[in-house]
C-alpha cells in the first residue's frame, strides 16, 4: 500500500488516544491491516531507475496532505506517532532490504519470521486502477472522519 495512503489513514488515531506510544502502536497495528486488502504499490522491479525519487515523491506528497488535513497539528507528538507508526513496518521492511543478502543472514537471521510475517499479509496486485480502489475508499472515510 502506498506510504501516501498510510499516513492519511494513521490520522485519526492522533486524536483517538492520548498516548503517543499508543498512538504509534494503533497506527503501526492498522497499517498491517490495511496491508490485507487488495492494494497497489510502488514496485522496485518495474520502477528500478527511479524507485526511490518515486517513493520519496509520494512520502512528501503524504505529509504535504496531512498538513492540509490537521493543520496545524502536523508537529503535535500526537500526529507525528501516527505518521511514524502508519509507515513504521514499510520503513523497517526497506531498510532491511537495502542490507546485502550476507547483512540480512549474519545479523538479522531473528527477524527474518517477522519480515516473512509483512510479507505475508501483502494483498498486492500490478494493476493500478484495481489497486487503487480500496485504497481511494479507505482515505475517503478517514476524510469522513474527520468532517465529522
Amino acid at each position: 500500500m502506498l506510504s501516501f495512503t498510510h499516513t492519511i489513514i494513521s490520522l485519526p488515531f492522533a486524536y483517538w488516544f492520548d498516548s503517543p506510544l499508543l498512538v504509534f502502536a494503533a497506527a503501526f497495528t492498522f497499517h498491517l491491516v490495511a496491508d490485507t486488502l487488495l492494494h497497489w504499490n510502488l514496485f522496485p522491479e518495474q520502477n528500478k531507475k527511479f524507485f526511490y525519487p518515486l517513493v520519496a515523491l509520494e512520502i512528501i506528497g503524504g505529509v504535504v496532505a496531512a498538513m492540509v488535513i490537521v493543520g496545524q497539528d502536523i508537529l503535535t507528538i500526537n500526529v507525528l506517532a501516527a505518521i511514524a507508526g502508519g509507515n513504521a513496518p514499510d520503513v523497517i521492511h526497506q531498510l532491511y532490504f537495502l542490507l546485502s543478502p550476507a547483512q540480512r543472514k549474519k545479523y538479522f537471521t531473528w527477524a527474518q519470521p517477522v519480515f516473512d510475517f509483512h510479507d505475508n499479509l501483502q494483498s498486492e496486485t500490478p494493476f493500478f486502477f484495481k489497486g487503487m480502489i480500496s485504497q481511494v475508499i479507505l482515505i475517503g472515510l478517514t476524510l469522513l472522519l474527520f468532517r465529522a
